[in-house]
């Protein structure tokens, strides 16, 4: 009987499972019209930009929560309710501390982060709910031990709270499926850092080890170091790079997620190449001014 309930519960939280999934692909699809697109309207096209970055932010807030999960050494795994109450309750202190809801531009963007929040508290419901029936369970098995002695507290629990059927694994799904289909919406910089200066890999050049870093760097490193090695995998690729390893696809990718970024890497570029050719004291057009007397 008690076997039969918990079979009841599973069927449950598949279907929590399903719904809070189906709810993140209608936020994805919500978010897609914020994501930056050359053919809105020039004003619209602004408002886009701006809540773009903004959403940027707030992910790179929420994955520094790890509202459900850890991947720090020191608490690395799944969190209890509790923790993951507390971890929600910071990420939405530091999006109102940085006032990040209020910078928004577009009503979907507003929409599109209620939606948000509200599959995260039904995420840590779901968690909750899980705790109270699996110690349910185990209260009811230990008391009918105690009129027994069947030792069932022992044995029962194996076959009945493992995760195929009372699952643990509903929230680390649920996190893959938000973290799967939003980040391919909103990316993160660091995902498109260069291994060497941690800056945007702008012009990426890709190895024939199929590693990247920022052209730059592979100039320095074809300059400085005749034999240089791939950084990452140690293979000898740098001086075999030329302009015919620059990733065109991914430039055009950055350029269009990252506009910011680009542009103060492109800079930065041109102003060291700059002082290379000229000296010094060359100054970057973007850095002068002009006054009219």
């Amino acid at each position: 009987m008690l076997q039969d309930e918990v079979g009841s519960l599973a069927r449950i939280q598949v279907k929590e499972q399903q719904a809070l999934i189906d709810d993140i692909k209608t936020l994805s699809k919500s978010l897609s019209g914020v994501a930056i697109t050359m053919s809105r309207p020039a004003k619209y096209s602004t408002f886009q930009k701006s809540d773009h970055y903004r959403w940027r932010e707030l992910f790179a807030i929420y994955v520094q929560s790890s509202v459900f999960f850890s991947t720090n050494e020191a608490d690395h795994g799944s969190r209890d309710s509790t923790a993951a109450a507390n971890k929600l309750r910071w990420f939405q202190d530091e999006v109102v501390r940085k006032k990040i809801a209020s910078k928004f531009k577009l009503p979907a963007s507003h929409k599109s982060l209620l939606k948000f929040i509200k599959i995260n508290i039904d995420l840590l419901k779901n968690l909750k709910f899980q705790e109270i029936n699996k110690q349910a369970i185990i209260k009811i098995l230990k008391k009918f031990d105690k009129r027994t002695n069947f030792g069932a507290g022992r044995k029962f629990p194996e076959l009945i709270l493992s995760e195929s059927i009372i699952s643990e694994s509903i929230a680390r799904a649920v996190c893959q499926q938000l973290t799967q289909d939003l980040v391919k919406i909103v990316p993160q910089l660091e995902d498109y850092a260069c291994p060497i200066c941690s800056d945007i890999c702008w012009r990426p050049i890709r190895f024939d080890c199929q590693h990247l870093l920022c052209i730059r760097c592979t100039i320095i490193l074809q300059r400085q170091r005749p034999k240089a090695l791939c950084p990452l995998c140690r293979d000898d690729v740098i001086m075999k790079a030329d302009v015919d390893n620059i990733d065109k696809e991914l430039s055009k990718f950055l350029k269009k997620n990252f506009r910011k970024e680009v542009l103060t890497k492109q800079i930065q570029n041109e102003t060291e190449y700059g002082k290379e050719r000229f000296g010094i004291l060359y100054t970057h057009p973007s850095e002068s001014s002009c006054c009219i007397q």
